[in-house]
């Protein structure tokens, strides 16, 4: 930006300055006149408040005047006589806002609602008047109105008077629209003035200063005979008769140094060394650069052998070795300086390039390295496995394999304990590996936690013993800040990778190998075989479908009866769910539960079997059951919005609270005692009741039975199997069940097939019961028929139970 722009800037600013003055000014005018309206219709409004209350005063000395807020008659006569004299339209409502009384007798009695926001709502709770604007489609214009209490003689809100002051409002803008004219015009007169002021006095100043600016571009350019010459006393023309004293002083100066030091300045201030030689082969000229880069500093290398100091030769770059031991690459060139065609001398032109070379050679390391371990990356590995797979073909009796490792556990340890405790376990993890293996073998870093192997020279015997020493290595616990690690690693195997096409198959099947090393339980190792890929594209398939379940409507709800065993009538039902595969058919949830735990879609799918059962069991409590059991799986207790997701379910499909029941297996909630009992007792405060699943095939203790806030203990089916002729079980059996009453819980055993195990669950004690012997599980429309097969009648359920 110029002067002149700055110069004009300032003034507009000012003129600014000047309209934003007028600005408040009329703001303020308003606002004061707005207010004033106000309150003068406040005060008329609280007048026709006290009459209203207070009655008018008599007209005759003795007589008492009575309240027209009782005598409706009175009051409307009132308010006639004040809309004729002052034309002006007032209500008065009770605390109710019901009308009492209206310029428009057909309003009497109806609910005053032309308050939008509420405001005589408002003044009847606190007693303090209020204004608003009245929107109307009878008005073509708002109505402004005031809204004032009506107080008795004790001070008690009655009601309100609600005046129409948009008269008065609109008669006092007016009187002061004169002024608010003659304000407006002194403003502009005011701006136009500084406006003119300021394009005068900017293009003077302008005008000048741009003579000199000029004068000192050409000076910049290297033209030193321009001069200003400007006239006047005022400080811009004693610094243009400066700057002409400062261009003659240039001139005589740039002759000077032009004539004497321009050659060596540019020798000297070079980047690159430049030594020249004479015919004799010694140095008699040399600059800053060049002794920088010797180390021998320029007065070491003058009258110096250039055939002991400066490098020789047809090559253009190579190692000059400095008096102190240290070495440095340089590329340089030599130029020979004949005349007549007999050598004079030459120049010799140095560059160092040893921090180039050094970073070409971290750059080239870093793109074939993982930054973290220092291991060779994937594109390095892969490189590698292609050179040995070449070297494999050509030498036909050569044996070469590759491993895939992934560590088991890993995002654990990473999300406990941080990113810097993960980096650290990748790190010993790396060397652990390194020394596990042979020398010449390659380890690398694929990225994450997977890590890959090539093993050359390496028969099948030799490569299943070294991928146990990897195992091995890494199934020792790790010590990471201050804390022990436990970690495992799955691998998978491919020999004989000269028979693959490229390195790409051979580390995608050893990829597969490693996921069916995860499936077979982890911490173990698998060789490649073609089925595993097949397997893991029906994985990924099934993966896929699973996916899209539950929005196609797939998921089929099943329902399994529990019994009352005291009235051997269904006391409530466990939901399953099955999945109505397009493909394959009915699935039970074996075939399909554990992909969705694995890939997180177990939640989505726990939420749709929450709603339903909800929904179904508010139709079952009209035939009897009274409360419905849905498992929840480890990876719900993760959601934040858990409690939030029941409360929905219960309030959408109407389910009381108390007929839900929860179902966490007994390993999920011993998982963390400390979160898991805090998002229990969220739910059990929504009324709905928790439930131990699978008692006895976790690893709690009974002190945490104890602590844990649970409601239902429901016994294995492991335990009541084989009940029947076995004493010692029938002992722990009872004793589970009797630990379940002190403790308060409902116990319910599982897995009931035969009328034996009936009758002695029934001996200890047991209340309530499920199992095949007492219904299968099916859907919720063939649950009447189900239960209704039970052998000898054991189940009494009725009939219109659907």
């Amino acid at each position: 930006m110029d002067v002149r722009h700055k110069l004009l800037g300032a003034f507009l600013a000012a003129a600014a300055l000047v309209a934003v003055t007028g600005a408040v000014v009329l703001h303020a005018n308003s606002t004061a006149t707005r207010n004033a309206a106000v309150t003068a219709a406040e005060q008329v409004a609280r007048g026709i408040s006290r009459d209203v209350a207070l009655g008018l005063p008599p007209e005759r000395i003795g007589e008492s005047s009575a309240p027209l807020f009782y005598n409706p008659g009175a009051l409307a006569s009132y308010l006639q006589r004040l809309h004729e004299m002052q034309n002006r339209d007032i209500v008065v409502v009770d605390r109710f806002k019901r009308i009492l009384a209206d310029a428009v007798p057909e309003e009497v009695g109806k609910t005053f609602t032309e308050d939008a926001g509420g405001e005589v709502n408002d003044t009847i709770e606190d007693g303090k008047p209020r204004v608003f604007v009245e929107v109307s489609d009878d008005s073509p214009e708002p109505l402004r109105q005031v809204v004032v209490p009506v107080t008795g003689p004790s001070d008690i809100v009655k009601g309100a008077v609600i005046l129409e002051y948009t008269q008065l409002y609109n008669q006092m803008m007016s009187a002061t629209d004169a002024a608010r004219r003659a304000i407006v015009a002194a403003g502009l007169v005011c701006i136009l003035l500084v406006v003119l002021l300021g394009a005068v006095i900017a293009a003077s100043i302008t005008r000048r200063i741009t003579s000199l600016t000029r004068a000192v571009e050409v000076i910049r350019d290297g033209d030193y005979s321009r001069r200003v010459a400007l006239k006047g006393r005022d400080d811009i023309a004693r610094l243009g008769r400066a700057f002409d004293d400062m261009a003659d002083r240039l001139d005589r100066s740039a002759r000077e140094i032009l004539a004497k030091e321009y050659t060596d300045s540019i020798l000297a201030n070079a980047g690159e060394g430049i030594c020249g030689v004479d015919a004799g082969d010694r140095i008699t000229f040399a600059n800053e650069a060049a002794g920088r880069i010797t180390g021998l500093g320029v007065d070491g290398l003058l009258g110096a052998d250039a055939t002991a100091i400066l490098p020789t030769g047809e090559e253009s770059e190579g190692t000059l070795q400095r008096p102190d031991g240290t070495a440095v690459r340089v590329a340089y060139t030599i130029s020979t300086i004949t005349k007549d065609g007999a050598r004079l001398g030459a120049v010799v032109v140095l560059r160092d390039v040893s921090r180039q070379r050094a970073l070409e050679r971290d750059l080239r390391h870093q793109a074939l390295h993982d930054g973290l371990t220092g291991l060779p990356n994937r594109k390095l590995f892969l490189d590698r496995l292609e050179h040995a797979m070449t070297r494999a073909r050509a030498a036909k009796q050569a044996k070469a394999a590759v491993l895939y490792l992934d560590l088991d556990g890993f995002k654990k340890v990473n999300d406990s304990l941080g990113h810097n405790a993960g980096d650290q376990l990748l790190r010993t993890t790396a060397e652990r590996l390194v020394a596990a293996l042979r020398s010449y073998d390659t380890v690398a870093r694929l990225g994450g936690d997977e890590f890959a192997v090539l093993l050359e020279d390496a028969d099948p015997e030799t490569v299943e013993g070294l991928a146990q020493a990897c195992l091995d290595a890494l199934n020792q616990p790790f010590l990471v800040q201050g804390r022990k690690a436990v970690v495992s690693v799955s691998i998978g195997i491919v020999p004989g990778v000269a028979g693959y096409g490229d390195a790409e198959e051979v580390l995608r099947n050893a990829d597969v190998a490693m996921y069916a090393a995860k499936g077979r339980g982890k911490g173990c190792y698998e060789i490649f075989e073609s089925r595993m890929h097949e397997q893991l594209l029906d994985r990924l398939d099934s993966e896929s479908r699973l996916r899209d379940a539950v929005h196609r409507g797939e998921l089929r709800l099943h329902v399994q009866p529990v019994v009352d065993l005291t009235s051997r009538n269904v006391a409530g039902f466990e939901a399953l769910v099955r999945w109505e595969d397009p493909e394959r058919g009915l699935q039970q949830p074996g075939a399909f539960i554990p992909l969705a735990e694995e890939t997180g879609l177990i939640v989505e799918i726990d939420r749709w079997v929450l709603f339903e059962a909800c929904r179904a069991a508010v139709k079952w409590q009209e035939a009897g059951p009274t409360w419905v059991s849905v498992n929840l799986s480890a990876a719900n207790l993760e959601v934040p919005d858990l409690t939030d997701r029941v409360a929905y379910a219960l309030a959408t499909t109407g389910l009381s609270p108390h007929c839900l029941v929860l179902e966490l297996t007994e390993t999920v909630l011993m998982r963390d005692i400390a979160v898991t009992s805090a998002r229990l007792e969220e739910l059990r405060e929504l009324g709905v009741r928790v439930a131990i699943d699978d008692f006895g095939t976790g690893y709690s203790s009974l002190g945490y039975l104890r602590d844990i806030p649970v409601d239902v203990l429901k016994v294995d089916r492991s335990f009541i199997d084989g009940l029947a002729g076995n004493p010692r079980q029938q002992e722990l059996v009872s004793a589970v069940i009797q630990l379940g009453h002190t403790l308060g819980l409902k116990v319910v055993a599982e897995g009931v097939e035969t009328e034996d195990q009936l009758l002695l669950l029934k001996r200890m004690g047991a209340r309530f019961a499920q199992g095949y012997y007492l219904g299968r599980p099916g859907p919720t429309d063939q649950l009447s028929t189900n239960t209704a097969t039970v052998r000898a009648g054991t189940v009494n359920v009725p009939d219109d139970f659907a």
